[in-house]
């Protein structure tokens, strides 16, 4: 055990240990690359240990910290880098094949057939678009692009900001419950299928126009953790 090692907490030495192991257990690095990996991995937990971050914070899961180091993937572009049409409309489309796709599973194994489960399309279209709007712009005041950014952004502090989200997505999901059935039709196994496609079809569009080839299911969650993770770099220099 190293001197830096000997100061974590028991939590940061059992996630080193864990890394450690998988390192072991690759051939894909050398021992001097697994050697450097462990040194990094060590400098910053102890870092964010004085800071108060926690390991799963700076790195996930012992596996994903292993996954990021073995495969490493990191996205062209940086957050602050797509426009705030291409991240909201993601987020709205993932939103929408995730509830049409959980009615269509929910509906078609319990047997509905006439539409009588489940929340009318409107609301689903309503719902979606509203929550990938004020996600989007939530997250885009919470990760700052530069140091003027960050100041800029650090005048509305972070705990007023989610709850004016938390306002914002309950008024939202209250408007819903007032919408008459005639604009608002719950649609059946088949049409829940058929709008999950087209959601899909137009999200992977629209991840072509914006030039993303991969960046998980959600685009935003992916970016924002590869800025924070740079930023965090920066940082330390």
């Amino acid at each position: 055990m190293t001197q830096v090692e000997h100061k974590l907490t028991k939590k940061n030495q059992d996630f080193l240990f864990r890394l450690n192991k998988g390192l072991a257990d690759s051939d894909k690095i050398s021992e001097e690359e697994k050697e450097a990996i462990l040194g990094e991995v060590e400098e910053k937990l102890a870092d964010g240990q004085k800071l108060g971050h926690t390991a799963a914070q700076l790195f996930g899961s012992p596996a994903e910290a292993l996954q990021k180091y073995l495969n490493p993937v990191r996205l062209a572009k940086g957050f602050h880098d797509y426009s705030f049409a291409f991240l909201a409309t993601d987020t709205a489309l993932v939103l929408i094949m995730f509830l049409t796709g959980f009615f269509t599973v929910t509906m078609g194994f319990s047997g509905s057939k006439a539409g009588s489960e489940g929340i009318g399309i409107t609301s689903v279209l309503f719902l979606s678009i509203w929550g990938g709007v004020i996600y989007t712009k939530a997250m885009q005041r919470l990760v700052p692009g530069n140091q003027a950014d960050a100041a800029d952004k650090k005048r509305l502090p972070n705990w007023l900001l989610l709850i004016i989200v938390a306002i914002l997505w309950i008024a939202g999901f209250t408007l819903i419950l007032y919408l008459p059935r005639m604009i608002n039709p719950i649609l059946p196994v088949v049409g829940n299928a058929i709008f999950f496609f087209i959601a899909f079809a137009l999200y992977l569009l629209n991840r072509k126009q914006a030039g993303m080839k991969q960046g998980g299911l959600l685009a935003i969650s992916k970016l924002a953790q590869q800025e924070r993770l740079k930023q965090e770099e920066e940082k330390r220099g």
